[in-house]
């Protein structure tokens, strides 16, 4: 259940040894958060189809549109004479900022944007759009916000680029993009006007000790608050 990475080499490895294997998966096209998950520009389309073709071609059978728990219950496999199930449908459920204002409109957490972008549905964003976060998610959300024309894009970051986590490659490229990076800031309470996103309160952040990550700790500055006008805040903090 589940043609993202897990599924595809569980099935693959499984037809390998002899079993008859068949995929389910409920987008209209096999590939999981491979497909609607990593920018074109990271992970290629056509790779993806060799892939995927590769474990067709080992003799694995995916059905798509088809959602467990909806289209077709754990009973009705077992009905269907199906002898053992794998679940892996990934865990995909976007951390929240946990900050004031995060219900308001033209809040829309990076996974969400990327599979919107990846899928080809119309993307809305306005002028002005800030990622919170420093992952490879967080820069792959810039990005394509550049791509759809976005012409303020803008990460925060609460440690220094010492301690980002994203590929140097990529935020290098991100930012000759015309993506701006903030570092040592956080965000402390959006706020919205007639139930929509018009700005993000934000703090600067100084690095403590170190913490159990190894990494120095982001600490406020007390009295450092600032205001940045905006459109669309996208969390892409895991």
């Amino acid at each position: 259940i589940g043609s993202g990475p897990a599924g595809l080499t569980a099935a693959y490895r499984l037809v390998k040894m002899g079993y008859p294997v068949t995929i389910f998966e409920s987008l209209p096209e096999p590939g999981g958060m491979l497909r609607v998950g990593i920018p074109n520009y990271r992970l290629p389309k056509e790779v993806l189809y060799i892939e995927i073709r590769r474990v067709k071609d080992a003799g694995v059978e995916i059905k798509t549109d088809v959602t467990i728990g909806k289209n077709l219950t754990i009973d009705d496999l077992f009905r269907q004479g199906f002898k053992a199930l794998f679940i892996a449908i990934g865990a995909h459920d976007s951390r929240k900022l946990r900050i004031e204002g995060e219900e308001l409109d033209g809040v829309t957490h990076a996974l969400e944007l990327l599979k919107e972008v990846n899928t080809g549905k119309k993307v809305e964003l306005g002028k002005r759009v800030a990622i919170i976060g420093g992952g490879n998610v967080a820069v792959d959300a810039a990005r394509s916000a550049i791509q759809l024309g976005i012409k303020e894009v803008n990460i925060l970051y609460r440690r220094s680029m010492d301690e980002m986590p994203a590929s140097p490659l990529e935020v290098e490229e991100a930012e000759k993009e015309g993506v701006k990076i903030y570092f040592l800031v956080a965000p402390n309470k959006i706020l919205g006007k007639d139930g929509r996103v018009v700005a993000l309160e934000c703090i600067q952040i100084e690095l403590g000790e170190f913490d159990e990550s190894g990494r120095k700790r982001p600490v406020p500055i007390e009295g450092s608050e600032f205001t940045m006008q905006l459109d669309t805040v996208i969390p892409a903090i895991g």
